[in-house]
């Protein structure tokens, strides 16, 4: 019975399919888990949990830091037991959202966990190595993600309206006086005069970022924030300790919200100057210390 649940979860969180299935919305987290047996409860010390065999290599549970022979204890702040429990718990969400895991790891240490899924079929995409089409696939995924808000909001207020819980709005259609005339030509825009020194970097951290979904940054408790997607080999960023899929939320003691904020707070500094980044790796915070390079 085990062997068959395993094989049920694994379907259901690992396969995926040529590229048929690319635009699949099924959620994926690329784990092979197995229901651990009242003996081995007892001599781990768990009272639940599902014992992770493999790890689909650049899944997202591997890109959270997940190895084989993990156990994973509680997902969505609810213990797992059994295959159907943490399926129930995948099933609930879409790709792109977040799951908590509680998990205890080979050397005993327990921690909490956050996994953003990913997309069923996403593996089988080619050339996943390449940081441009990273880019790309993940911004084609946020963008999924805020259509997929925008249909859940829809269908809210149509039950809304139904059950009455809401009132249909009505907005007057701004009318046009035929009698006059559209103008021809559009007055140039007003350019605003903005101070060069601001904008001017003359520094580098040698690691690229990309704009947290606001949704996730609202799960972590931040207003913004960046997610480390390349990180050069011998730049600055690496000397510190910056690692790709590092979250960075303050830059210098500033909250930063986003790329075209760092660059204003990268404005000031100096090469040879060093910025504290406050970072979330693996859910947990932590600080490096970077040394900026002269651009």
């Amino acid at each position: 019975m085990t062997s068959i649940r395993s094989l049920t979860l694994w379907a259901l969180v690992l396969l995926c399919g040529a590229p048929l299935f690319a635009q699949d919305d099924t959620p994926w987290l690329g784990l092979r888990l197995r229901v651990l047996e009242a003996e081995e409860r007892k001599t781990l010390k768990v009272e639940s949990g599902l014992y992770v065999t493999e790890v689909a290599k650049g899944s997202p549970a591997e890109t959270a830091g997940l190895e084989k022979g993990d156990i994973v204890l509680s997902a969505g702040e609810k213990s797992v037991n059994s295959i159907e429990e943490m399926a129930e718990q995948i099933s609930k969400r879409r790709p792109g959202d977040s799951l908590g895991l509680g998990v205890r790891h080979k050397d005993g240490k327990v921690e909490p966990m956050m996994v953003t899924l990913g997309r069923k079929g996403s593996q089988s995409d080619e050339y996943k190595d390449d940081q441009r089409a990273k880019e790309l696939r993940a911004e084609i995924e946020k963008r999924r993600k805020e259509l997929r808000d925008l249909e859940d909001e829809l269908k809210k207020r149509i039950e809304d309206l139904r059950s009455g819980r809401a009132k249909t709005e009505t907005r007057p259609t701004p009318k046009t006086d035929p009698k006059v005339e559209e103008p021809t030509e559009k007055p140039e825009p007003k350019v605003e005069a903005k101070d060069p020194t601001r904008t001017e970097v003359k520094v580098k951290m040698g690691a690229s970022f990309a704009d947290v979904d606001s949704a996730e940054a609202k799960k972590l408790g931040l207003d913004g924030g960046l997610l480390t997607s390349k990180v050069a080999a011998g730049s600055a960023a690496e000397k510190a300790g910056l690692k790709e899929g590092d979250l960075v939320y303050e830059v210098g003691g500033e909250k930063v919200t986003g790329t075209g904020h760092l660059r204003t707070l990268l404005a000031k500094y100096n090469a040879g100057d060093k910025v504290e980044l406050k970072i979330i790796r693996k859910g947990k915070k932590e600080s490096v210390s970077v040394t900026l390079d002269a651009r």
